[in-house]
């Protein structure tokens, strides 16, 4: 059984102030909390309340639940979570960014953050009936042509914009930006390379060797052009579900969110998102997509070139496998995901002839 969190955030008192503005003056009774996920960086929650005793004016307004994020219990991921700044940037995203883009990610009810504690609690719209990604499993060609359609939303609106630089708390890539990462790679992969030498091909294992040893060299390849990435936009983190027959995509955990070419996002999501064989079927289909969506945007990103910049950018899943799976809590489903990111990543990077781009 999953421990649920004692965090003050999943509290019908806190609740009832927090949700305030929204429900109107009301003291909220909580019926039920369960898990959602895992919980690799954070603690999610569905909070059940108990509506049948709203009175009249009310009961139109309290929804049956809520899902409610709060810091990790594990010591360790809290540890990553400072290092990384990621109850930051999630609680920034909902407060000053998601309104500049155009992304369906679930409406934000209540958001706090506390920098000296690095503390937080987010209170979002539950998703009812929508089911969350496989990454394992992999995805359907209607669901990877739906989530690259959300690339779109997300990535046109700042497209190369001035405005990604005055947000101060926004993590904007630059060869002086990643200056650490490179010696935080070496110190990392051979734990990682150890970790996963039985379920991650050892020509995929020596890829990564290299990409650590010239990670400077790939930076400095990276396109001047940036915009708003997920820099997770994987299966896991997309919800599914239908209306009135249509397929929607909703985007959620933003806890990476910075400043990217938005290639970073279409590597990362397609070279994860697919088995090797539908990978290879599939990527440049959905490349074209998200080119014509982009142009249908007034966006002028030509084909050839952002074709070459998905080639490099699928790289970056295979850095996340390595850095995140190291950095947090070790579970036996997240060592599976990292296990398939890493080997998926990697063929992709072969098959693509990556290195040639940054070697």
């Amino acid at each position: 059984m999953v421990a649920i969190s004692s965090h003050r955030g999943i509290s019908a008192e806190y609740l009832s102030h927090a949700l305030e503005s929204e429900f109107g003056e009301r003291k909220l009774e909580i019926e039920s909390v369960t898990p959602i996920g895992t919980g690799q960086m954070a603690e999610s929650y569905r909070v059940r309340f108990k509506v049948e005793q709203a009175t009249p004016t009310h009961i139109s307004k309290i929804p049956a639940s809520v899902v409610v994020k709060v810091p990790s219990q594990n010591e360790k991921s809290r540890n990553a979570s400072r290092a990384t700044r990621c109850y930051e940037l999630e609680t920034s995203f909902y407060s000053s960014l998601r309104s500049l883009v155009g992304v369906d990610a679930p409406r934000c009810l209540h958001v706090w953050y506390d920098a000296t504690a690095d503390d937080f609690v987010l209170v979002l719209e539950d998703i009812v009936g929508a089911t969350q990604g496989d990454q394992i499993a992999g995805a359907s060609i209607e669901q990877a042509e739906a989530s690259i359609d959300q690339l779109v939303k997300l990535h046109a609106p700042l497209w190369g914009s001035p405005k990604l630089r005055t947000l101060g708390w926004l993590p904007v890539h630059s060869p002086s930006s990643v200056a650490g990462t490179g010696a935080l790679l070496q110190a990392m992969f051979p734990g990682f390379a150890e970790r996963f030498a039985a379920t991650v091909d050892a020509e995929i294992i020596a890829l990564g060797s290299r990409l650590v040893q010239n990670f400077d060299r790939y930076n400095a390849a990276f396109s001047e052009v940036l915009t708003v990435a997920h820099r997770d936009f994987r299966l896991d983190n997309l919800l599914f579900g239908r209306d009135s027959g249509e397929l929607f995509v909703k985007v959620v955990d933003w806890q990476t969110v910075g400043a990217m070419p938005g290639a970073s996002d279409l590597g990362y999501f397609i070279g994860a998102s697919f088995k090797v064989e539908d990978r290879r079927e599939f990527e440049e289909s959905l490349v074209r997509r998200y080119c014509a969506g982009l142009a249908n945007q007034q966006i002028d990103a030509r084909y050839d070139e952002i074709w070459a910049q998905y080639r490099l950018l699928g790289t970056t899943g295979f850095i996340m496998a390595i850095v995140a799976s190291v950095l947090v809590k070790q579970t036996e489903r997240g060592d599976a995901m990292f296990a398939a990111m890493a080997n998926r990543h990697g063929r992709q990077m072969l098959d693509l002839e990556a290195e040639t781009l940054f070697a």
